[in-house]
Parts: C-alpha cells; sequence; structure tokens
C-alpha cells in the first residue's frame, strides 16, 4: 500500500484540473482531494524529483505542499507496517482526519513519525529485521526504476540467506562475515559482475542508515565502516564513430517496418543530443512547432528544446507518414498509455525498451557494425563526435547532454575519448 497523486479526468467549474491523492492496495483504491488545482499540463503524475507540477506561478510551494502531503500519508502506512496493524484504506484516511481542509498542507495535516511509533512499540517487538524494514522501504518509494533495484537486491539477499539457512536477520545479527558471504554468493554462486554486487551490498547500505536515521538501531550497529565494498569498475561505454553512423542509417527496410521505426527512432535520438529512449517514446506532435521540439524530460522533469534541423525534419515527416492520428510521433507506444498510472507506464516503457534493443542489435548485424548498440549508445555516440567537433567545448557539451554540472559532463566523456589517447600514444612513440 502507497500514496501517490493523480489528477481528475474532469476540470471543475473554473476549467481546471483537481490533484487528487490516491492510496492504492491491491486493485482496491482510495482517492482524496489535496485541494490544489491546476492546468492539465502542468501537472505530470511520473516525477523523479518530487515535483509535480510545472510552469505553475506558485510551483515551488505546491511542490513542497504536495511533498509533505504525500509523507505524512506514508508515514502512517509506515507505522502500521511496522506494527504489523492490519488496516483499511478507510483506517488510513480516518488516521488523517480526511480529506486535508486548507490549501496550506503543511500546516494542517497531522504528522505522525516513525521515532513516534517506534517509542510506543517494545523494541523485541519490532525486532530490528531487515526485511520488512526494506519491503516498507520500497513501498515508499515513488520511482518505479529505484523500487525495482530494491525489488532485486531484496530478491537476492532473500534467495542468500534461505540457501544458508541464515532465517530473517535482525540488523544487529548482520556482521562483515554475513556481508562477505553475501557478496561472494552474488559473485561466485550467481555469477554476478562485482559492480552488480556492489549495488546490492550498497542498497543494504542506504537501509543501515535510513535505520539509524529513524533511531530503529544506533551508530553503533554499523558496519560499513569497516567493510570493504566490492570494486565497482565502469563498463566501457560503447558508441559509434561517424562512419559507422553511416553505415547504421544506410541500411535499407521496408517503409512503415517495427526495424525501420527503430532505426529512425535512433537517429531521432542522436539528432536530439543522445536524448533517452524514454523521452524519444513519448515525443507527442504537440511538442512540434513550426522551428522547435519542446518538452519536459522524464528524468529531470526540466525542460528541453531542439531546433529541428534538415535531419530531424526527415525523421519527423517519415514519422508523419506512416503513423497518421497517433498521439505520439513514434508509432511504438499505445495512445493514452501515460495516463496509466506510474507502475503500469514504468513497465510499458521497459517492455519497449527491451523491444527497441533487441531490433537495434540487428540492424548493427546488418550494417556489420562489430558493436553492441542499445538504446544508450545514440548518447554515447553524440557525446563522443560532439567532443571532437566542438573541440571539447564542455560548456556546450554540458548544456546537450543537460548534466547539472560539468563535472559530470567531464566524467561522461573521460571513458569516450580512446581516441585522442590513441592518436597520442602514436605520436609519443613514432621515432
Amino acid at each position: 500500500m502507497k500514496a501517490a497523486l493523480e489528477l481528475s479526468s474532469k476540470p471543475n467549474r473554473d476549467g481546471l484540473f483537481e490533484i487528487y491523492i490516491r492510496i492504492q492496495e491491491g486493485k482496491k483504491k482510495k482517492r482524496i482531494k489535496a485541494n490544489i488545482a491546476v492546468k492539465q499540463n502542468q501537472f505530470k503524475a511520473k516525477n523523479h524529483n518530487l515535483k509535480w507540477v510545472y510552469n505553475h506561478p506558485n510551483q515551488h510551494a505546491i511542490n513542497s505542499d504536495l511533498k509533505a502531503l504525500i509523507e505524512s500519508y506514508n508515514d502512517v502506512l509506515f507505522a502500521n507496517a511496522v506494527l504489523n496493524d492490519r488496516f483499511s484504506l478507510q483506517k488510513v484516511v480516518k488516521d488523517l482526519d480526511g480529506e486535508v481542509p486548507s490549501k496550506r498542507i503543511v500546516a494542517t495535516v497531522p504528522k505522525l513519525t516513525p521515532e513516534l511509533v517506534i517509542h510506543n512499540v517494545k523494541k523485541s517487538v519490532l525486532s530490528y529485521k531487515i526485511v520488512p524494514f526494506w519491503e516498507v522501504k520500497m513501498e515508499q518509494m515513488l520511482n518505479y526504476n529505484q523500487k525495482k533495484g530494491y525489488r532485486q537486491a531484496l530478491n537476492n539477499w532473500n534467495a542468500f540467506t534461505e540457501k544458508n539457512k541464515l532465517g530473517d536477520l535482525d540488523f544487529k545479527q548482520i556482521n562483515l562475515n554475513t556481508l562477505k558471504d553475501f557478496e561472494n554468493y552474488l559473485i561466485g554462486y550467481k555469477k554476478l559482475k562485482s559492480a552488480t554486487a556492489y549495488t546490492n551490498l550498497k542498497k543494504i547500505r542506504k537501509l543501515f542508515n535510513d535505520a539509524i536515521r529513524e533511531k530503529i538501531i544506533t551508530r553503533a550497529d554499523y558496519i560499513f565502516d569497516d567493510y570493504k565494498m566490492p570494486k565497482a569498475i565502469s563498463k566501457k561505454k560503447e558508441r559509434l564513430d561517424i562512419e559507422e553512423l553511416k553505415e547504421f542509417a544506410n541500411v535499407e527496410y521496408e517503409k512503415g517496418s517495427l526495424i525501420k521505426t527503430v532505426q529512425q527512432a535512433f537517429l531521432l535520438a542522436f539528432n536530439m543530443a543522445g536524448v533517452r529512449i524514454e523521452d524519444v517514446l513519448t515525443l507527442r506532435w504537440t511538442y512540434v512547432s513550426k522551428e522547435r521540439i519542446e518538452y519536459s524530460m522524464n528524468k529531470t522533469g526540466a525542460g528541453n528544446s531542439f531546433k529541428i534541423t534538415p535531419q530531424i525534419r526527415d525523421i519527423l515527416n517519415y514519422f508523419k507518414s506512416i503513423a497518421a492520428g497517433s498521439i505520439y510521433i513514434l508509432p511504438i507506444l499505445k495512445d493514452g498509455i501515460e495516463d496509466e498510472s506510474s507502475e503500469v507506464y514504468k513497465k510499458e516503457i521497459g517492455r519497449k525498451t527491451a523491444m527497441v534493443n533487441k531490433y537495434l542489435k540487428k540492424i548493427g548485424e546488418d550494417a556489420c557494425i562489430d558493436k553492441k548498440i542499445s538504446t544508450h549508445v545514440s548518447r554515447h555516440s553524440f557525446a563522443s563526435i560532439a567532443a571532437k567537433k566542438s573541440n571539447g567545448n564542455i560548456q556546450f557539451l554540458q548544456s546537450a547532454l543537460k548534466h547539472s554540472d560539468p563535472k559530470i559532463t567531464q566524467g561522461y566523456l573521460k571513458d569516450l575519448d580512446i581516441d585522442s589517447m590513441d592518436e597520442g600514444m602514436e605520436n609519443a612513440t613514432s621515432l
């Protein structure tokens, strides 16, 4: 059970759309009015930085209020889960006095903190067990991909403890040997890479930090100061050079075929500075003006704008010729998928991304390119080619790649600048 936000499907008397808090348990749903209404295009249910409202004069105050409201409901959910209390949607709503009586949510919603609950529960009953705490934390996550990562790590942990007959471990029962055995299980038994083992253990480390902050355990119970995490070796960023990109683009496929759509989608992403696949899949014709494509990025919610170059114009004209009537530029997603719940939407994006990657692999084989091509290769390719053509202009690249800090751009390009190193080595060693 978790709290989320959604927009009314119909406008109110003022032509605005009411924001609702949705609490869902299985197929059962309960909606409570938040007493905030905005224009339809000012709200996004799926968010990554706790920003739901955009392009509104009071967006910062509104998002702050909505964040406080979501936290208040999730605190009640957390409290009931900790106490193993069987409760209903009606009980959760009752705990928060029903509908919020005013627009200033922070001042009116009571705050029930985990610390207050734990203070009133015997420690032996609460029992510091990591798995229930893990599951509660996942229920509070709004980001589907974040929750998915924690679910995979939890599945690995449960399989490890079951295989070794460790039972349901308390935080205090987890020691250095337990962590090292889990690491060996992931790398030695499951044959996962050290980077994946690192990701799994990093999530456990985060749970320890959360438990300390919420006073479930003490700082003395933190064992990661003495535990050496496995090395997370970064993967090589695969990218195409200019000649390979031309070969990729020149492979002929039947007009309107799915593989042709994937080919053009990759090229569109490249020509839009390597935008992420989720942004490409959800591009709408309403985002296109005569001269520009303007939209909000799915990952950050920040605005993005591109001048329609001749290359982009050709791709748009192709999609217009095969996808008449669709709200999406790419005829891959079904119309209206963004109106579904966030989890349904993310799963659909995941399925379509896997399908796109499957066809990209086939296109690479047809073009005789000996590289594993995936959706993110368009971003790596753009960054690598743009870095050379701009003589390493970090300011331009940071802006194009939409990085928040130039250090991120420098780190991103570090693994792509292999050709420059090769040329430098040739010059240095030539006699």
